[in-house]
């Protein structure tokens, strides 16, 4: 028994926003954004849209991609960092917006690599025998985490030279970051299968000692209180990052992993026909064609028209390529991420006949 993908969909937020939109509340450019991350637009959704509220939208577009009634599934996997409130997670408003009924539901908080640890536990439950049908679903919502406070009308178009220089001044100060990220999500239908092809073999991986790489250092219950005016006078409420960490580490990492699993499976890197690679950066992407052996036909990018949305990538990148046409039968697809954590690892997975 295997499991085999019948069905993806995304959700895509309505506000698109240029690096020339971002020019005009920080120090930054078109060329210095696209240079850096490979980054050239974004999207972002209406005030009061959760990260749930994407996923429902893409959880039911690849149902009925799959061609599945929501009462057929017998497991959600949710995974964002940008859950729509502290807790819970949001599985339990998923599951119900989906109309799934009372099945089982996980949340997961692997960041960059959540959606690929989710990949590999509908696997599992499915290979199991614990059910027949699962979804897979990637969503964030990073807007509420951008610095930009009342530069925010700015950036949608608001008419406007440029933001106050105090505001200017603090937006560039988080420019680094700031500019990767969009709103997004991916979903993708999987199902028991005794059909060849499916899930073949996977590998995950954690290095706690790399958990510095990316981290928000406030609001977290090791404080009393966990969130207070000093932390966010401080910006400890915003992401850390450390750019050249994050690189090294992407490019050694990723490529490795992906060895990994083909050896596991006694495949080469010659045999991969698709890498659906988290969309961090163009430039670890780049890095990881290069430590492979391949070109951008095989590691594919989509980063510069939805920058990253973490746990959104992988199915959005695939979903676009399935309605490309570039997902075809008998395929070996590799789909692999690196992210905070730190939580990286491959799925290998052949596209059934």
């Amino acid at each position: 028994m295997g499991s085999v993908i019948t069905g993806s969909g995304i959700a895509v937020p309505p506000h698109l926003v240029t690096n020339h939109d971002l020019a005009r509340i920080m120090d930054t450019s078109d060329d210095w954004i696209r240079s850096r991350t490979g980054v050239a637009q974004r999207r972002f959704v209406e005030p009061g849209v959760g990260s749930s509220d994407l996923a429902i939208q893409a959880g039911l577009a690849a149902l009925a991609d799959a061609g599945l009634d929501p009462g057929e599934l017998d497991l959600v996997v949710t995974a964002t960092m940008t859950p729509d409130v502290q807790a819970p997670g949001i599985v339990g408003k998923v599951q119900h917006g989906l109309g799934a009924g009372a099945v089982a539901g996980f949340d997961l908080r692997q960041q960059c690599s959540g959606f690929l640890y989710g990949l590999d536990l509908a696997d599992a439950w499915l290979t199991s025998g614990r059910g027949k049908r699962a979804i897979v679903i990637g969503a964030e919502v990073h807007a509420g985490y951008l610095p930009w406070g009342e530069t925010w009308p700015i950036v949608l178009g608001a008419p406007g030279e440029k933001a106050d220089p105090e505001a200017y001044a603090r937006n560039t100060a988080h420019r680094a970051w700031s500019v990767l990220f969009g709103d997004g999500a991916g979903a993708m239908v999987l199902e028991a299968s005794d059909a060849p092809g499916g899930v073949l073999g996977s590998r995950l991986r954690t290095a706690g000692e790399l958990s510095d790489l990316i981290r928000v250092p406030g609001v977290g219950f090791s404080r009393r209180p966990y969130i207070d005016a000093e932390q966010l006078d401080d910006d400890d409420h915003l992401p850390v990052m450390d750019g050249g960490g994050l690189y090294k580490n992407a490019v050694r990492l990723m490529p490795e992993v992906v060895l990994e699993v083909l050896e596991q499976c006694d495949l080469t890197a010659s045999d991969v026909d698709l890498v659906v690679a988290h969309q961090a950066n163009e430039r670890i992407l780049a890095g990881v064609r290069k430590q492979l052996g391949t070109d951008a036909a095989t590691v594919p990018s989509n980063i510069a028209e939805w920058g990253n949305t973490t746990a959104g990538t992988l199915p959005i990148l695939f979903h676009e390529l399935r309605q490309e046409g570039r997902v075809e039968p008998g395929m070996l697809v590799c789909f692999v991420a690196f992210g905070a954590g730190a939580h990286w690892g491959a799925v290998l997975y052949r596209v059934p006949d």
